[in-house]
């Protein structure tokens, strides 16, 4: 219904804003309504609206047109007819009929977008809109009603009234039904006195004796005591109280009993449901019952069938969960056995192949042990010296190193070659570390001195930045691994370069980027600077070392060249070159403290920076220190001068 311009006609009490909440947010296209040709119900879609007329009482003339008619209403109803004729016969309407029309509409725009169900005179309602409506001799029917939004043109949508219509049958027609009906049905008073039945009805009541047909003498208690109860007519007059108590006295909507019957032919028992649903006589409007009366044989057999299987399938449920238990007892009792004969075979292992201990003792050893039992009164086998005397005499005797070591090293206790080896050459190593000067070490002992003094003058060199570390193919590919991939193992690359992790990552990356050609940077004076900074991280903190520091690089590194930063030119050289010296220098002289334990402690860090950022600041000015020192100020001073900035404090 459309709002007019100038007010809403009294006929028509909904307005807009009445109910334009009631319809759903959906607006129907007549493409979405399409689909409701296929159904066989008919449909139709109607536009209540209101327009100025200087021809109508008010000046408004009241409107209603089809939009959509299913295929089913057209063939029922014929075409729609133009709007005027619904406007003209409005206004010919008798006051009570046009209340009637006007409070129809009303609960179907008001029903809150949930439909509304009505039972309505097609002649009255719907006769002025549709060609053959006034045709039909019976107009009864019911309507389902919903309000909906429909898209009549292109920019415009109206509220709208989707009608589905189902005739209701007339009463010569409720007839022949009842009449043709396979179920037997009767109705009853509230005495159980019979009103009426059908021919089904009447015509099985005719195989019961005594005849009860002929003086129209059925009832409602008889209907119960038809039924072939184990329990005899008590069971019967139980089952008749309970039915009439359930429909006269309680109200229930319905009542269903199952009632048995005995075959004389075979002798079986079939089943028969009896549903009685609570009315009124049309006649003279007293209470009545109404009473059905089908076949459930079929029904009750498959619920026996249905209650054997279930039966059956709890019995093979029952079996199965006895079974379940039986193989967890079996697995049980198997690992309990499995456990045992796990126990006897590690028995049995170690009392065959138990290994002898580690003899650990020298020749030495081996003779003070001997000599101090002499001493405190014992008697010593004679096998053990003569063992010692064997041991003693071999030329080859080794006085401060365990007898046979690399034969239980290697052999007797089946350890890895690798690792043998590595526990021999250690314990060998350190034996050797041990050994006294003699008249034939003094030659050994001489190029040992040699070799010593060899690698002080190469640790030497290397601290004042004349040697660099020879880099192997092992750490060539650590080195490798460092610049392209974010897994990298620092710690394996730490175990590989003692001392200089940090330094030949730094020296690597310079190298890589392109920095130390750039800038034309003395790489020997770069080196002494990184080893001097690498120098100045405690190895003994569990954390902040020179392997975390070179970790933090490597990632700077990452970020840098595969992180898309130098890619997009977001950092010039300089900038990049500031990157990496931040990330080696960024802890810098690291106690191992917080800055709140600083602060708390009144650590001179704290008050020297008055205990803003202690820690941070101390590594900056510290490095910065260093790098402004005369042994290095030539590097960064000469780099920061190439690139065209200049020093500011």
């Amino acid at each position: 219904m459309q709002e007019s311009g100038t007010g809403t006609a009294p006929e028509f009490s909904v307005s807009w804003s009445d109910y334009a909440s009631t319809t759903s947010d959906h607006t129907w296209t007549l493409t979405d309504l399409q689909v409701l040709h296929e159904l066989r119900t008919p449909i139709v879609v109607i536009v209540f609206g209101v327009v100025e007329s200087n021809h109508s009482p008010g000046g408004l003339l009241h409107t209603a047109r089809c939009v959509f008619q299913s295929s089913e209403a057209l063939k029922r109803f014929g075409l729609p007819l133009p709007a005027h004729v619904f406007s003209e016969d409005l206004e010919h309407l008798p006051a009570n009929d046009c209340k009637i029309r006007r409070d129809w509409i009303t609960k179907i725009m008001l029903g809150k977008g949930q439909g509304f169900r009505s039972r309505i005179d097609l002649h009255q309602m719907l006769g002025s809109m549709f060609e053959d409506v006034n045709k039909m001799p019976h107009a009864l029917a019911r309507l389902d009603s919903k309000p909906i939004r429909m898209q009549t043109a292109a920019s415009k949508v109206e509220l709208a009234v989707l009608h589905v219509i189902e005739a209701e049958p007339s009463s010569a027609d409720m007839g022949a039904m009842c009449e043709r009906n396979p179920l037997h049905s009767f109705m009853f008073d509230a005495h159980g006195k019979l009103l009426n039945a059908n021919k089904a009805a009447f015509e099985a009541f005719q195989s019961f004796p005594p005849d009860p047909v002929a003086d129209r003498h059925i009832t409602l208690k008889q209907l119960f005591q038809l039924g072939y109860y184990p329990g005899g007519q008590e069971e019967a007059q139980a089952a008749y109280e309970e039915a009439y108590n359930d429909i006269f006295n309680l109200n229930l909507d319905c009542h269903k009993h199952p009632q048995p019957h005995k075959s004389r032919k075979d002798g079986t028992i079939r089943w028969e449901m009896i549903e009685m649903w609570p009315m009124q006589d049309p006649i003279n409007t007293s209470p009545a019952v109404l009473v059905k009366k089908y076949d459930i044989t079929a029904q009750k057999d498959l619920e026996l069938k249905l209650s054997i299987q279930q039966q059956e399938l709890q019995r093979q449920n029952q079996e199965l969960e006895r079974y379940s238990a039986s193989v967890v007892e079996d697995k049980v009792r198997l690992q309990e056995q499995a456990d045992s004969l796990s126990q006897r075979l590690e028995a049995v292992l170690h009392d065959k192949f138990e290994r002898k201990s580690f003899d650990a003792d020298t020749p030495i050893d081996k003779t003070l042990a001997y000599l101090q039992s002499v001493i405190q009164g014992s008697s010593p086998p004679v096998q053990a010296a003569l063992d010692l005397y064997h041991i003693l005499s071999e030329s080859g005797t080794d006085l401060r190193q365990p007898i046979g070591l690399k034969a239980q090293l290697l052999h007797e206790y089946s350890l890895d070659a690798d690792v043998g080896q590595s526990m021999l050459q250690l314990l060998q190593g350190a034996r050797q570390a041990e050994a006294p000067f003699t008249d034939s070490g003094v030659a050994a002992s001489g190029q040992a001195e040699a070799a010593d003094e060899a690698l002080v003058h190469r640790t030497s060199s290397l601290a004042n930045g004349s040697l660099m570390p020879s880099i192997t193919p092992a750490l060539e590919r650590h080195l490798q691994d460092a610049g392209s991939s974010w897994q990298f193992d620092i710690f394996a690359f730490a175990e590989e370069t003692p001392g200089n992790t940090l330094s030949l990552l730094a020296m690597h990356f310079y190298q890589q980027s392109g920095l130390l050609q750039h800038y034309k940077v003395c790489e020997r004076r770069l080196w002494r600077f990184v080893q001097r900074i690498e120098s100045g991280y405690v190895a003994s903190n569990p954390y902040h070392n020179s392997v975390h520091v070179a970790s933090v690089l490597q990632m700077a590194h990452m970020l840098l060249t595969h992180g898309g930063i130098r890619q997009s030119n977001a950092m010039n050289m300089m900038e990049v070159y500031g990157t990496y010296w931040s990330a080696i220098t960024h802890d810098f002289e690291h106690g191992g403290l917080n800055n709140d334990f600083l602060i708390r402690t009144y650590h001179p860090l704290a008050i020297c920076y008055n205990d803003q950022s202690p820690l941070e600041n101390h590594h900056l000015a510290a490095a910065a220190r260093i790098a402004m020192s005369p042994d290095f100020c030539q590097l960064f001073v000469s780099t920061i001068h190439m690139s065209g900035s200049s020093l500011t404090y």
